[in-house]
């Protein structure tokens, strides 16, 4: 059989075509016109491949009779399968709606809707070549009111740029929300486990939560907290929360704090301790819209790292709060990144339409 001489230039472009494939056949015979150019046996380079040396010869003609561009065709395009093109394009407009929820249920919709019979693999490998993939669904607060959210953003965005200015009173901004750890309630989660294996984790009788009052300075990245374990978060334990960071940080001009819409934000004793201490403002964030309220990423985090395992009694759930909470130090960089003030806003377009008229 005739060698196979390659030019640098033809090199380069079998390797360029090889890069570029995402067909492992057409892969393999680049691979084996490349490995036999560069001098290796015919029986080398089948057995590095794993083909016969007939198939490797067949690819070794084709290419030096036809050409680079003959040899990457693929003339056996494998089972078109059972279903035509515009019922694939059915079957995929039904498969956006999001109603299946496992391939029975699609297996069935397609015997019923098609009369036609697919296994359990076989759907599978239906659902591959479609481009049809499994997928967790995006929650989203359907209440919330995204041009709500936007003005709420600006005007962060204007509160940031006054603070800057020279001459501007010195200015401190907080994100501010209570956050309640339930001891035993708050355990539940997914993991991987062996096949046939059962985890079991001990949960408590949810009569026993932490109550925690916790602003975030996104400026500085400074966390402060509040934490209560016999007593609710009221009117009169929000003013001693504002009395803490008035001590914190006297030299503080203007205090703005960035609240949801909470009862006791506008109790009289917080209005009575507000008019008396014009210093400190409360910026209301829109109703249903903890995606731009920054310390709600903080409450998600402390959850992950101390709340994923059990805790024998509601004062060790209390220990490994505090163990977190203490020392964020520890997760300096991966806080920087994470308590950012950028906000995904669903845009309007993108709600369902369901969605916007019960709205």
């Amino acid at each position: 059989m005739k060698a196979i001489e390659l030019t640098a230039e033809q090199k380069k472009e079998i390797e360029r075509r090889r890069k570029g494939t995402l067909d492992r056949r057409v892969y393999q015979r680049l691979t084996a016109v490349l490995a036999v150019g560069a001098g290796k046996t015919r029986e080398e380079v089948a057995e590095l491949l794993g083909v016969g040396l007939t198939q490797l010869s067949e690819w070794l003609r084709i290419y030096r009779n036809e050409g680079l561009d003959a040899l990457g065709e693929i003339h056996n395009k494998g089972d078109p399968g059972k279903l035509t093109p515009q019922q694939i394009e059915q079957f995929k407009a039904k498969v956006s709606t999001g109603c299946f929820r496992n391939s029975d249920q699609i297996r069935d919709w397609i015997q019923s809707t098609f009369a036609v019979s697919y296994s359990s693999s076989g759907v599978k490998d239906l659902l591959k070549r479609i481009g049809v993939s499994y997928h967790k669904v995006s929650g989203f607060l359907w209440k919330a009111d995204p041009d709500k959210q936007r003005a709420f953003v600006k005007r962060m965005m204007r509160h940031k740029r006054e603070a800057k200015r020279p001459g501007a009173p010195r200015t401190r901004r907080y994100y501010v929300d209570a956050c309640h750890p339930v001891w035993g309630l708050d355990l539940v989660f997914c993991c991987w486990l062996l096949v046939g294996q059962r985890l079991l984790v001990g949960m408590g009788s949810g009569r026993k939560r932490l109550n925690i009052l916790g602003a975030y300075c996104p400026d500085d990245h400074e966390y402060i907290d509040y934490r209560l374990t016999r007593d609710n978060i009221n009117g009169e334990q929000f003013v001693n929360f504002l009395r803490l960071l008035r001590s914190m940080h006297p030299e503080t001009e203007r205090f703005i704090l960035y609240v949801d819409g909470a009862r006791y934000y506008n109790s009289p004793v917080v209005k009575e301790w507000l008019k008396r201490h014009p210093e400190f403002h409360l910026s209301q964030i829109p109703a249903y819209s903890p995606n731009v309220n920054l310390i709600e990423r903080m409450w998600k985090f402390m959850r992950a790292k101390a709340l994923s395992r059990w805790h024998k009694t509601f004062e060790d759930m209390q220990a490994a709060v505090s163990q977190e909470l203490d020392h964020l130090d520890n997760y300096r960089d991966e806080l920087r990144t994470l308590m950012i003030e950028r906000f995904h806003i669903i845009a309007k377009e993108d709600i369902p339409v369901e969605y916007r008229e019960v709205a």
